[in-house]
Parts: C-alpha cells; sequence; structure tokens
C-alpha cells in the first residue's frame, strides 16, 4: 500500500489547531498571545488560498479586482499593450 501524504494546505489546518491549543495550555499571556497570531496568520493565508495552490505562492485575485487597462503604466507613451499588470492590493 502506497503512504498518504497531506498536503501543504491540509498541514497548515492541522498546525492551527495545534497552535490554538498551546495558545489555551500557556502559562504567559505573552506566549498564548503569540501562538494566537500565528494560529491567525494561517487562518488568513487558508483564507485566501485554494486547495490546488503551491505554498508560497500569491493568490491571484479575480477579474474583477484588476485595473483598467488605462490603469496600466506602460514602459513608453507609444505603447498601447503591455505584458505587465498592476494589480492592487487585496
Amino acid at each position: 500500500m502506497a503512504p498518504e501524504y497531506d498536503t501543504g494546505l491540509e498541514l497548515l489546518t492541522g498546525a492551527v489547531g495545534l497552535l490554538d491549543l498551546a495558545a489555551e495550555a500557556c502559562d504567559s499571556d505573552e506566549d498564548a498571545d503569540r501562538f494566537g497570531q500565528m494560529a491567525e496568520r494561517i487562518r488568513s493565508y487558508l483564507a485566501v488560498s485554494r486547495p490546488t495552490t503551491t505554498l508560497g505562492m500569491p493568490r491571484i485575485p479575480d477579474d474583477a479586482n484588476r485595473l483598467s487597462a488605462d490603469a496600466v503604466v506602460h514602459r513608453t507613451a507609444t505603447a498601447g499593450q503591455s505584458h505587465i499588470r498592476v494589480l492592487p492590493r487585496s
């Protein structure tokens, strides 16, 4: 039988639960806050990630978030098109 492997996102989901448990078990409020903050950072990452997202790759926003063509800065004034799109931070 072939071994089963978790995806990176599944591992992160499991880590969030363990970080929450560690935060609850801490005697120090400062340590509990650090575990809680890390768990929240991972939750935020998971909230914008798809199951097929490679870890470390930012999520590409959908077309509704793209700037209009006139908002794209071109290298030269005569260029009518550009292969570079500037996206707003979401």
